[in-house]
């Protein structure tokens, strides 16, 4: 009689992030003795995440605390952007610290996760691409009402965004006649605090996006993480349902797309921090317009994935910090462009 032994199923190779270095060293040991390839544990903060972003992981494992308030920028973007399965623990005293058996648990879980889940997605290019082609055409030239923004700018930024806006925007001067639009990746809820942030430290007004508004100059407008935003040929705001398998919320693209429609080369574009390529589509409907396209450089950045796929649509002509920008952009204008 022939015995027939499968092989084994390899290890789950798994990525650990906790708001305590102590219980990621806790994690790991204990994944391990469990079976599991722990291929990274650190802590969770901006420099973990561009870390996990390179590598080779199944499952990514986040360890909270009772100090979740101060990381929920973070999470939020991961839950956003991030390609891998993600499991939450929560090692708060009400939550309960792990142990071998929930290890063990867990090991067989994500082996079984191993061996049956299929490659991730590829994005859809053609759904993507259909509606950021319409903007290849020259917009119509329409009057706008009295006060309406003859320049607007839209900024896209995600994961480390609110901190780049906030430098930025605190750079910029109050009678620079831009309006901008924001599209930051962002949780519903997170939307009019965003706004009371960034309006602490600007001089232009910041409030988010209205049904009926009307974009003006020294004005910043948010866009909704639940709606997509897009402008009236006379240069109204005008709120339209998101789509149910929208990538991103807000998209960034979509954004950038529908302004370049009706400003053509009154527009531009600035990509800041954020994990993942949103903006690139985006910026390729910007300078189709004739617009102008920059981004923040790597070294600023929490996370320069999305910068740097702008930059490789070979639109971008300016890379710097977001003070920096804010300067650039400053001069531009008094220049008389």
């Amino acid at each position: 009689m022939v015995t027939v032994i499968e092989d084994a199923p390899p290890p789950a190779r798994v990525a650990i992030l906790a708001a305590n270095a102590a219980h990621a060293t806790y994690l790991r040991a204990l994944l391990k003795t469990a079976g599991l390839r722990v291929v990274h544990s650190g802590g969770l903060d901006a420099a973990s995440l561009q870390a996990v972003e390179k590598l080779s992981a199944d499952v990514l494992l986040v360890d909270l605390s009772e100090e979740i308030e101060s990381e929920i920028e973070l999470i939020d973007g991961l839950l956003e952007h991030s390609t891998l399965p993600i499991i939450f623990n929560d090692s708060s005293p009400g939550g309960g610290r792990a142990n071998s058996q929930w290890a063990q648990r867990l090991a067989l879980k994500l082996i079984g996760m191993v061996r049956t889940a299929a490659p991730p997605p590829m994005p859809n290019v053609t759904e993507e691409a259909a509606p950021l082609a319409d903007v290849a055409a020259s917009p119509h030239e329409v009057s706008r009402p009295c006060g309406a923004a003859e320049n607007v700018w839209v900024l896209g930024a995600s994961l480390g965004g609110p901190q780049a806006l906030r430098d930025f925007l605190a750079a910029v001067d109050a009678d620079l006649p831009v309006a901008f639009v924001v599209a930051q990746h962002i949780g519903v809820n997170h939307v009019q605090l965003l706004a009371e942030q960034l309006n602490r430290v600007s001089a232009c007004r910041v409030l988010p996006a209205t049904l009926g508004h009307i974009l003006r100059h020294g004005e910043v407008i948010l866009s909704p993480a639940d709606r997509h935003l897009q402008l009236t040929e006379d240069g109204y705001v005008a709120l339209t349902a998101m789509p149910a398998d929208a990538v991103y919320s807000p998209s960034i693209d979509h954004v950038m797309a529908a302004v370049a429609k009706r400003y053509g080369n009154r527009v531009g574009a600035i990509v800041f921090s954020g994990m993942g390529d949103d903006g690139a589509e985006g910026c390729l409907a910007v300078a189709r317009q004739g617009g102008i396209v920059w981004a923040q450089d790597v070294k600023s950045c929490v996370i320069s994935s999305m910068p740097d796929q702008a930059r490789k649509t070979h639109t971008v002509t300016y890379s710097a910090g977001p003070q920096a920008i804010a300067r650039h952009l400053c001069e531009y204008f008094r220049d008389g462009k």
